[in-house]
């Protein structure tokens, strides 16, 4: 049974029916949806290419009492379509990895609400930036700063209270940071894939 790889970036149907019959399998990438690009490889992949025999009724033009008539005739074809192989447990520890940091990136730069109800944007980018310039306002001896929020409203403030609201960005990218490695580790300690995919990002 030929393995392949299918590579794409939405989700997969559990089964994708692979154009052609007859014959050989296809040598060549399979033409499946054009969202859907399939290469072959000789590693075991993700997905297995398999077959049937299916018998289907075709018009055929045969010669009866020195006549030629078309009739319904049984022709039995070769049918290749693409199902998921079983998930290897080093598989499913990329995937679930994968899973965990697209909701670190989503929580790491999330905008954060200050103790005033004013809202900042988040992220690592976001922290250093205003961190530097109250840095650099500090350097030339300046006592205010503006700083602008995640609306772009500006916002006059004292060098301390600009560094107040850097280091509450840096506060909640450093949790996020946190649990994301935390949840890294459990990954890499899991035995089993039902294991695996049981560790989410919390709620």
């Amino acid at each position: 049974m030929a393995s392949w790889v299918l590579t794409e970036s939405a989700t997969l149907p559990s089964q994708i029916t692979a154009a052609g019959t007859n014959s050989e399998p296809p040598t060549g990438a399979i033409s499946v949806p054009t969202s859907i690009s399939v290469v072959a490889v000789c590693n075991p992949a993700a997905y297995i290419l398999n077959s049937k025999e299916v018998t289907r009724q075709v018009p055929q033009q045969v010669e009866q009492d020195g006549k030629k008539v078309m009739e319904m005739v049984d022709v039995t074809e070769t049918e290749y379509f693409l199902t998921p192989a079983p998930l290897t447990l080093s598989a499913a520890k990329l995937q679930q990895r994968a899973l965990i940091k697209q909701s670190f990136t989503a929580a790491a730069n999330a905008n954060v609400t200050d103790a005033n109800g004013v809202i900042w944007e988040g992220g690592m980018s976001s922290g250093n930036s205003i961190f530097l310039a109250c840095q650099l306002a500090q350097q030339t001896n300046q006592t205010n700063i503006t700083l602008y929020d995640a609306s772009k409203k500006p916002h006059s403030m004292t060098v301390a209270e600009g560094m107040a609201v850097a280091s509450l960005i840096g506060e909640a990218y450093q949790k996020a940071l946190g649990t994301k490695n935390s949840l890294y580790a459990n990954i890499d300690a899991a035995s089993t894939v039902s294991a695996v995919q049981k560790i989410t990002w919390p709620s």
